[in-house]
This record gives structure tokens, sequence and C-alpha cells, in this order.
């Protein structure tokens, strides 16, 4: 069922509902009172013909009988009797004495003052009347046509009210459903017409303040990230394969210079050193783009613990070193931590470790001198650690790109690597929930801040 009928019926259901309630109640509230206004009628009718037949002495029971005939103020089959204080009837305007009348409606009358009750369709009602000189008990009873009569007209005018009702609100609540859907049938023709080929179109916003405004921004903004996905994708294959042709097509030249003419072992020699080195590079390319996809591919199978922070800049440290003999790291803590939390953190060791690795070897590598400082610090929330470098630098132009796969800068071009180390990091630093800075100024050096949440003192 579609949204719109679903809206419809419900409030349609609603609506009735309402409608059931309220025509319940004005259905017994006119009952009641129809049947206590003719109580009070028959009551009043008692009185008056027990005051005439006690009190006044003209009239006796023939002449209130013939008056009782005549009156205008008659009740519909209207049934008046009277008895003293023996039981003994005293006056009917019948013959005979209906079947409801007993001995013991009389004596709990008497007791109870006035009884009200409901025989077959008849309403009858037994109460105490004080004479001049004596009680008396009256009994009368009717039957309240006009009162039914009006009552079934009553509920005829509800009946037909309800089905109105019910019609105008099926009508109305489909009108303002579809009203209301409308915008959200828009974003579906607008949705449908979007593909991979046409992503960088973008859905009406509307008033841009109710929720379905809202729905189409949020629309707006994954499409936004999807188009900048295929972007990085497209990017990515392309710049990737820019960089394997690159040791592929040395390597097919030096064998083609191998195979062309006959050498001496020296020339052998330099050729097959040249294939290594570039076997090299292609291994290297490799790795970088294997550990970049799985970084991107398996996030949440990545095991999580507590990793000391120092531990890891040592080991990263000492990794480095032991590969480059000629590289100086100067390692220092910008404050001795008073507390043991401040320098643990929730995170993937190995891959903590190769954040450090690349951002030393990049400090490292570009600077003339191969030197570079790494420091350790800590605040209320976050451990700190700073890579700090005096190099070539990097371009105001190139610093909002390096993250990006196989980006480059300018002054960086006649330096061994791929582009890859920094974009593995930030994905590193994002997985972790942490942020990293560059500050960098050409000529200067270069400064990375990373920032990681420690444990605090609840751990």
């Amino acid at each position: 069922m579609q949204i719109r009928y679903k809206i419809a019926l419900q409030f349609t259901l609603i609506v009735l509902a309402i409608l059931l309630v309220f025509s319940a109640i004005v259905y017994f509230r006119a009952e009641n009172q129809r049947r206590t206004n003719f109580y009070d009628r028959l009551a009043r009718r008692a009185k008056t013909t027990a005051r005439l037949l006690v009190d006044v002495k003209e009239f006796n029971t023939t002449l209130l009988k013939l008056i009782d005939r005549n009156s205008s103020s008659r009740l519909p089959a209207e049934e008046i009797f009277i008895y003293d204080y023996r039981n003994l009837l005293l006056y009917s305007n019948l013959e005979k004495v209906s079947p409801y009348v007993n001995h013991q409606l009389i004596n709990n009358s008497r007791l109870r003052r006035e009884i009200r009750f409901l025989y077959e369709e008849r309403a009858v009602i037994g109460l105490l009347f004080e004479g001049r000189y004596d009680r008396f008990v009256v009994i009368a009873s009717g039957v309240d046509k006009n009162g039914k009569l009006q009552l079934q007209e009553l509920v005829i005018t509800l009946l037909f009210a309800f089905l109105g009702g019910i019609a105008v609100t099926i009508a109305l609540s489909l009108f303002f459903a579809n009203q209301a859907l409308r915008p959200i049938h828009t974003i579906n023709q607008e949705v449908g017409e979007i593909t991979a080929r046409n992503l960088r179109k973008r859905i009406n916003e509307g008033n841009g303040k109710d929720e379905i405004a809202q729905l189409a921004t949020n629309f707006n903004l994954m499409l936004e990230r999807l188009e900048l996905a295929f972007q990085q994708q497209k990017q990515f294959v392309s710049q990737a394969s820019h960089e394997l042709r690159t040791p592929l097509s040395a390597l097919k030249t030096e064998i083609q210079v191998g195979l062309s003419v006959l050498h001496s072992s020296e020339d052998h020699h330099l050729i097959l050193k040249n294939l290594l080195k570039d076997t090299d590079r292609l291994i290297e390319l490799s790795n970088s783009l294997l550990q970049l996809a799985r970084i991107h591919e398996t996030p949440d199978q990545l095991p999580f613990d507590e990793v000391r922070m120092e531990e890891v800049l040592l080991n990263a440290q000492q990794e480095l070193l032991s590969v480059h003999t000629d590289y100086h790291i100067n390692f220092d803590f910008d404050q001795i931590p008073e507390e043991d939390y401040f320098t643990l953190v929730k995170g993937n060791e190995a891959l903590l470790k190769n954040v450090f690795v690349n951002l030393l070897e990049n400090a490292c590598k570009y600077t003339p001198n191969h030197q570079a400082t790494l420091r350790l610090g800590f605040d209320e929330q976050y451990c700190i650690v700073r890579v700090i470098d005096q190099g070539i630098g990097i371009a105001k132009v190139d610093l909002p790109h390096i993250f990006q796969p196989f980006y480059r800068s300018k002054n960086a071009i006649d330096y061994q690597g791929f582009g890859v180390g920094l974009s593995v990091v930030q994905r590193i630093i994002d997985l972790h929930e942490g942020s990293i800075e560059v500050k960098s100024k050409q000529h200067l050096g270069t400064s990375f801040v990373v920032k990681i949440k420690h444990l605090g003192p609840q751990s």
C-alpha cells in the first residue's frame, strides 16, 4: 500500500473513532435527558392528581377521572394509581390495576419515597405524597412516544452526519496526503534521473526548512560524497596506471638494450642492477597500493587494543633507522606525564607505527641533513605527537592536496616516492578518530601534528 493511502486510512480511522465517541456521547446524553424529563413530568402529573383528590374537597374520583381524560397535559398511555396508608386503592384512571403494581412496589415507594423503573416500554414512578391529613402512595406510568421519536430522529441525524463526515474525511485526507507527499514524488522522479554519468545533478531542496527539504539536502550531500568518491577512484586508477607505467617502461627499455647488442660483463651487471632497482620500485608501489586498499576495505576487522604511544614512536624510530642508517631523529617529551593514561590510547599498534614511520621518513627524506624532530605531548583530552623538519617545505598551493593518493608537490618531483604515504596516514588516523594538521613554508620546513584521544583517568 502506498504511503498516501496509509496516511488517508489512518487519518480516516482516527476521525471515525472521534465521530463514534462524539455520537455515542450525544446519544446517551440525549437519552438520559429524555428519560429524566419524562419521569419528572410523570412525577408532576402524579402529585397534581393526588393533590386534587386529597386536598381539594370539591373533587371526587368521578370528577377527577373526567378531568383527567380531557386534560391537555395528559401523557401518552398515562396510568395513575393512589393508595392510602393501608395500601387500599383510592383512585385509578383505569378500570383495573396494571400487572406491575403490587404490594411490594407500594411498600418500597413508601419506604424509599420515590422509585423509578421501566416496565417493558413503560416508564413507571412510585412516590410518597404527603397530604394535609395523611400520607399516600402514588404510582404513575406512561409511554414517552414523542421523546422516542425525537431520539430516533437524532439517531438518523447523527448517522447521516457520521457518514458524511467519513466521506469528507476520506476525500480531504487523500487530497492533503497527495499535497504533503508531492515533494517526495518530485524527489523520486529527480533521483530516478541520476546515474553514474550525471552525478553532478542535484535535486530541488524546496523551501529549505521542513523535513522534506532536510531530506533533499542530506541526499544532495550524499551525492556530493559519492561524486567525490567516484572522482577519487578515477584519479586513483589514472595515477596508479601512470606510476606503474614508469618502472615497467624502464624495465622494458633495459631488457631491450640488453638483448640488442652484446655487452661486457660490467654492462650486463649495470643492466641487471637497473632492473633490480626498477623491480624494487614496482614492489614498493604494489605494497603501498595493497596497504591503501586493505585499510579502505576492512576497517571493521582491525583489532584495537590499549597502546602506549611512546612505545609506538620508539618502535617507528628504530624501524626507520635500521633501514636508513644515515637518518637522524631526535625524540623527546613536551612534558613528562604525571599519569600513565596521558599517553595511553585505543588503537592498532601496527597501523599507528606505520603512520609515524611514513611521517618520519618524509621528514628525513626531504631534509638535506636527513634530520627530524619527534615530540610527544598531551592535554586533558588528546595525546599529541609532532613531527618537525627543516626541509624543503610544501608550497601553500599544494597543502590542500597532499593527502590525495599519488599527489606530489612540484618541489618533491626529484625525490623518490609515489605520493601514497600521506593518504595511508590520513586514513589510519581517521580510523582512530583522530586528526592531523600540517604547517609548512617552502625552504623553512614542515610540521605535522597528530592528535588521538587518550583513555582518560576512568581507564
